[in-house]
C-alpha cells in the first residue's frame, strides 16, 4: 500500500471520532475535524512528492518476476556485475514509479510491459546522475498500431514532446525484447528522443550514406527502422544513437569521433 494511503486512513479516523460524537453526545466537536481535513487536502496535492520522499527512505523492492525477465531477455542486465545489478534495479524501481502508464485498453499496463520500457530507459541513463527523464511523464500503451494528431498513418511508436508523451503498440515492443523478428529498438529510440529533447544535447550528426553502413554493418537498413517505428521520417542521429548503446565496441570502431561524442552524452 502506499504510504500516502496509509497516511490518509489514518487522517480519517479523528474525522469520524468527532463525528460520531458530536452525533450520540448531542456537543458539538465538528471544530476538531477542521485540522485533519486541512492534512488530508495537503496531502491530496502533495501525495506525488509524499511518495518519493518515502521511496527515497525505504526504496522500493525488486519484483522477482522483473528480475527474473530481465535475466531471461535484457542482455544489458545480465552483463552488468553484482553492485551494478543492484544499482539497475533501484533505479529500475524508481523509474517505474516516477512514470504513469496509461492503458488505451483495460484498466492496467501488464507489469512485464512496464519493466520492457522503464528498462530501456534506465539502459539509456545508466551513465548519467540525472536518470529519470522528467520531462516525459506519461506513457500511453495501444495493444494495436494507432494513428495520432500528429501522424494520420497507423504506425507503431510515437513521441510528442510537448505533452511529455511516449507512444507504443505493445506488441513489436514485445516482440523485439524477446528477440522474435528483426524488429529495431523502438523503444530505446523513443527514449533517446524524449532525452534528446529534454537535455538539449547536441547529437553527432550522420549523413543519407551512413545508412549504407547501418545497415550492412549493423543489420539496421533505412527500411527496417521505417517498418518498425511505422513512419517514413524519422531522426537518423537518433538511430545512430541507438545503435551506439546496443552495439558500443562497433560502432566506436567505425564511427570512432561520433562515439566519443555519445561517449561524453550518455556517461557510458
Amino acid at each position: 500500500m502506499k504510504i500516502a494511503k496509509i497516511i490518509a486512513a489514518i487522517l480519517v479516523i479523528p474525522i469520524l471520532v468527532a463525528i460520531g460524537l458530536t452525533i450520540f453526545s448531542g456537543r458539538q466537536y465538528a471544530i476538531y475535524i477542521v485540522p485533519p481535513v486541512v492534512l488530508l487536502a495537503a496531502l491530496y496535492m502533495l501525495s506525488p512528492q509524499v511518495e518519493w520522499w518515502w521511496a527515497q527512505k525505504f526504496p522500493p523492492k525488486p519484483n522477482p518476476n522483473a528480475v527474473k525477465y530481465l535475466n531471461q531477455y535484457f542482455d544489458f542486465f545480465k552483463q552488468l556485475n553484482g553492485p551494478d545489478k543492484d544499482k539497475f534495479l533501484k533505479r529500475l524501481g524508481y523509474f517505474m514509479m516516477a512514470k504513469d502508464f496509461i492503458p488505451k485498453v483495460g484498466k492496467n499496463v501488464p507489469t512485464p510491459l512496464k519493466v520492457i520500457i522503464a528498462a530501456e530507459g534506465v539502459r539509456m541513463t545508466f551513465g548519467l546522475e540525472d536518470y529519470l527523464v522528467n520531462t516525459h511523464e506519461r506513457i500511453v500503451i495501444y495493444p494495436h498500431p494507432f494513428p495520432s494528431p500528429q501522424h494520420k498513418k497507423m504506425h507503431h511508436s510515437e513521441t510528442f514532446h510537448e505533452d511529455g508523451v511516449l507512444i507504443f503498440a505493445s506488441a513489436p515492443v514485445i516482440h523485439q525484447y524477446q528477440g522474435e523478428g528483426n524488429i529495431f529498438n523502438i523503444t530505446l529510440y523513443e527514449w533517446v528522443s524524449a532525452f534528446k529533447y529534454g537535455s538539449k544535447m547536441e547529437f553527432p550528426e550522420f549523413t543519407e550514406e551512413d545508412w549504407h553502413v547501418f545497415g550492412v554493418a549493423f543489420g539496421m537498413p533505412k527500411a527496417l527502422v521505417a517498418a518498425s517505428i511505422g513512419l517514413p521520417d524519422f531522426d537518423q542521429d537518433i538511430v545512430a544513437a541507438v545503435l551506439y548503446l546496443t552495439q558500443k565496441p562497433l560502432f566506436r570502431d567505425l564511427y570512432p569521433k561520433q562515439g566519443e561524442r555519445f561517449q561524453s552524452i550518455f556517461g557510458q
